[in-house]
């Protein structure tokens, strides 16, 4: 009876009291990250020049739209590199057919387009050894930008016209060497509407996502998908040369410049811009999996934390109510029978209404957290894929084959 008391006690400071202070937890990172709506006073001419970069491989069926929402910026004074990365379908075509305004009713859709050629592509062939190919494309863009400002987007991310105006307005009233946001997360279809932000969850709680916008401690972040950069900063810590062969170097970069004493931030950005990360359960699978292994420069013991916080702090609200079950049958305990049950339910409770908090957090929708019971043990096989990785040391993705060590790039001495 003793040993269960202390079982039953354990189990309460590792399920339902680790998932409110868990839920505290979020909601106040969720205000730290809640940047684009504090005041800040309007820019001023003369404005900064600011190049968006937007690398792509294989990214026919949405480059378009991604040009298209980033040429349409209500920000005076941009323009675009596009870079084409080892593609083999039409990517680069499309790019080029748009930098000369050859689309079919382009030019009317962004005023001003035809006269003012904002974009202009580059073409890359061959990636050099030791580099991973987005980090090579950003670097060869970055060597033909010249904004005082620049702006790295993915090339499935959708943007709102005033998306660049509004990060920018606040990272030069804020003094921000970094702005970063999280997007929407634009999913069709159960697999992606059910992981993709179960996933995301995860990784930003093991990274500490909200403690990152303080100078006070050491914890960093940053998304890829959006990244807003100080040029001079940007030079300052060595550019994408310094993360060359990192798999995650939005997550790299922040760390150099939090390192380097300068003011990177996170910022929720759902209202400015969404992404379509992955369109299958196979690549959601494979995407994760490398963001994970990729982020903890391929240490498993993050993950393997994370599968640990999982089981015990999710998981085991089944397996108590299993056992309230079960001594509730089998033996006349009914008061502690009562107990696990009450435990259990409101364990379960705290978790999907907080899960069910994320996903609408990210623009989706929150019945989903109550099947948790099925997707956890997909993000669990994210995880062991990740662990896998971290083991042999081999990435497969966008076609290209990686097995080069990435370790830990060094902040570069100003």
């Amino acid at each position: 009876m003793r040993f269960e008391i202390g079982l039953y006690i354990v189990y309460l400071f590792a399920g339902p009291v680790l998932w409110i202070l868990f839920s505290i937890g979020m909601a106040a990172s969720r205000r730290r990250m809640d940047l684009l709506k504090k005041r800040t006073v309007p820019l001023a001419e003369p404005f900064p020049h600011v190049t968006i970069l937007i690398p792509a491989k294989d990214e026919g069926q949405r480059i378009s739209q991604c040009l298209a929402s980033v040429l349409a910026q209500d920000y005076p004074e941009f323009d675009v590199l596009a870079i084409d990365d080892r593609s083999g379908d039409q990517t680069g075509k499309i790019m080029d057919e748009m930098a000369n305004a050859k689309v079919e009713g382009f030019a009317s859709t962004v005023e001003g387009f035809a006269s003012t050629p904002r974009l202009k592509t580059i073409h890359i062939t061959e990636l050099p050894t030791g580099w991973t190919g987005k980090n090579h494309a950003l670097h060869r863009g970055s060597q033909n930008a010249r904004g005082h400002w620049l702006l790295f987007i993915d090339s499935d991310v959708i943007l709102q016209p005033h998306a660049l105006r509004s990060t920018l307005n606040v990272a030069v009233g804020r003094r921000y060497d970094m702005l970063s946001l999280i997007l929407k997360q634009e999913t069709r279809g159960i697999w992606e509407s059910v992981l993709v932000p179960i996933a995301s969850a995860a990784f930003g709680s093991a990274y500490l996502m909200g403690l990152s916008n303080s100078q006070s401690n050491s914890h960093f972040f940053g998304n890829g998908q959006f990244m807003l950069i100080r040029r001079d900063a940007y030079d300052q810590i060595g550019g994408h040369e310094a993360v060359k062969n990192q798999y995650n170097e939005d997550m790299t970069l922040a760390r150099i410049m939090k390192q380097s004493g300068l003011r990177p931030r996170m910022a929720w950005g759902i209202e400015l811009g969404s992404v379509r990360m992955y369109d299958s359960l196979a690549t959601i699978m494979r995407g994760w999996s490398r963001i994970f292994f990729g982020s903890s420069c391929g240490s498993p013991w993050r993950s393997l934390c994370v599968m640990a916080v999982i089981l015990l702090g999710c998981y085991s609200a089944y397996a108590a109510a299993a056992w309230g079950v079960y001594r509730l049958i089998d033996s006349n305990e009914w008061i502690m029978a009562i107990a696990w049950l009450a435990a259990a339910i409101i364990h379960w409770t705290i978790t999907t209404v907080r899960l069910g908090i994320i996903y609408r957090w990210m623009g989706n929708r929150p019945i989903y957290a109550a099947v948790f019971f099925i997707s956890g043990w997909f993000v669990m096989a994210m995880l062991c894929r990740a662990v896998w990785m971290c083991l042999t040391r081999r990435v497969h993705w966008r076609g290209t084959r990686y097995s080069h060590p990435i370790g830990l790039a060094n902040p570069t001495k100003p």
